[in-house]
């Protein structure tokens, strides 16, 4: 029978045979990877005139305004059925948590009605918790200030390492450091704040709308490589001229830590994963020789300061070091403290939880876990360690 077959016809039959097993091997192949599913979404870094880093953890249902600038390894999570607003001109800076929880209260909110928000020109500083709560228009969160089923009115200046939940913090109100509010009679007794509060305020708003605008024109020209791991900052009205960060030898940076700016980092030291050393606005920051920095830290500092510490320095997890700052040799900082605006001896031990602000810590000082240090009388009254307790290499 096939001999009465033309050649022709053979060879298009042929043809067809091998187009067919072509075809079917791509779809037994096709069948084979159906089992993965691409989870790959566009990168979300400059959107709406915003900026938001590439280090930063998204979940869920967020919407960001105008202008708003989110710095590295910040966490925005929405639980299914719960949403996250955060209004133009706001600002969140590292390492913050920012969550939309689905099992737990939550003020009424236009965001929705389990969610957390910001309104308008908000700012909220390193480390600071916020949990299904509603911030109001031009208000300031202080670092490691943790919130939960809040309301914070208009104007509101919530200061550093406070504790607040369940409330209603009124319009223009202070909440000092370190206080714990959790009734409503609490929150009503609260002062106002000072018109200096509403300057720090404005200042703040100005250099983060700055970065908003520069780390997105860093990011559209340079791309993703200028914006994450060791970079010069952005350029600025304050930093015209940026530059590399300068980092000793046998110096380990673990993955996703950020150093930005004139960071002079010593000789054989570590810097943990998501560990942020931001001299973008306040710089220097000098960091001395053998640093083991863990994970979560922050350094960062105000326009026109700096931050300089010494040799050996031993700092644990999720620590807020904001300059001004002046440190010695051999501090030890346990997790989750703060130290802002201080000058710090050699040989000084900060406990768990402690919050240093303005003060002068003395050679040897110990503070204890979740001291809260403002004044300089609270400061001169801290016990020492006497100089048998220190280690050799420490004793002058």
């Amino acid at each position: 029978m096939y001999k009465n077959i033309s050649k022709n016809t053979q060879t298009i039959l042929i043809i067809c045979i091998l187009l067919f097993t072509l075809t079917f091997g791509q779809v037994v192949l096709s069948a084979q990877k159906s089992n993965l599913v691409s989870l790959l979404r566009p990168l979300t870094v400059v959107v709406n005139s915003s900026f938001i880093s590439p280090l930063v953890e998204l979940f869920g249902d967020i919407s960001v305004g105008q202008k708003v600038f989110i710095a590295s390894n910040t966490v925005l999570r929405a639980d299914p059925d719960t949403r996250i607003c955060i209004n133009s001109e706001t600002n969140l800076q590292d390492n913050i948590i920012f969550l939309a929880l689905r099992n737990q209260k939550a003020p009424k909110s236009k965001c929705g009605e389990l969610s957390s928000s910001t309104g308008e020109r908000a700012s909220i500083a390193h480390q600071a918790t916020i949990r299904n709560s509603k911030i109001g228009n031009f208000t300031f969160i202080g670092f490691r200030a943790d919130l939960n089923n809040v309301v914070l009115e208009d104007g509101a200046f919530v200061l550093h390492g406070t504790k607040l939940s369940n409330v209603r913090i009124g319009k223009d109100r202070l909440v000092p450091i370190g206080a714990v509010i959790t009734t409503q009679a609490q929150a009503d007794a609260l002062p106002l704040k000072t018109e200096a509060n509403s300057e720090f305020q404005k200042e703040v708003l100005e250099v983060n709308e700055e970065f908003a605008e520069n780390y997105s024109e860093l990011y559209e020209q340079q791309g993703y490589d200028a914006v994450v791991k060791v970079t010069p900052a952005p350029r600025t009205s304050w930093n015209p001229q940026p530059v590399e960060p300068t980092l000793g030898k046998n110096v380990r940076v673990e993955p996703f830590a950020r150093i930005v700016g004139d960071v002079r980092l010593g000789d054989n030291s570590v810097v943990g994963r998501r560990t942020s050393i931001r001299a973008d606005e306040g710089s220097p920051i000098i960091i001395g020789e053998n640093a083991e920095i863990e994970d979560r830290v922050t350094f960062h500092a105000l326009k026109g300061t700096s931050i300089t510490i010494g040799k050996n320095l031993d700092a644990n997890d999720n620590i807020v070091f904001h300059g001004p700052l002046e440190v010695g040799d051999n501090l030890t900082i346990a997790d989750n403290a703060v130290l802002f605006n201080s000058q710090v001896g050699n040989n000084v031990t900060i406990g768990t939880g402690a919050l240093v602000v303005g003060v002068t810590l003395r050679d040897n000082v110990q503070v204890p876990e979740n001291a809260v240090i403002t004044t300089q009388e609270q400061a001169d009254a801290l016990t020492t360690r006497s100089r048998l307790m220190l280690p050799n290499s420490q004793h002058t």
